[in-house]
């Protein structure tokens, strides 16, 4: 669990990282919409880390709550970039 958890996590950063590399707007918007789904990915992670009691309801609801405000933010950014 910890490990696709860790994996997620390493997508959502690396796919910003190489999405910012390229040239082209709608590319990066590509890289950023992998980005969301990583976090959601993490996010589900955490939801199953609560069902088997490895973390806690407080935990799990911080990630949550942190895992939404990012894709906000990563959505808004998205959709500021050009489209052509």
């Amino acid at each position: 669990m910890a490990s696709q958890i860790r994996r997620a996590l390493h997508s959502l950063v690396l796919n910003i990282a190489e999405g910012s590399a390229d040239n082209s707007d709608i590319e990066f918007a590509r890289f950023l919409g992998i980005s969301i789904r990583s976090t959601y990915e993490t996010v589900a992670g955490f939801d199953l880390a609560l069902l088997y009691e490895l973390i806690s309801e407080e935990i799990d609801e911080k990630i949550e709550a942190d895992a939404h405000e990012l894709v906000k933010q990563l959505s808004a950014f998205r959709n500021s970039l050009k489209s052509n």
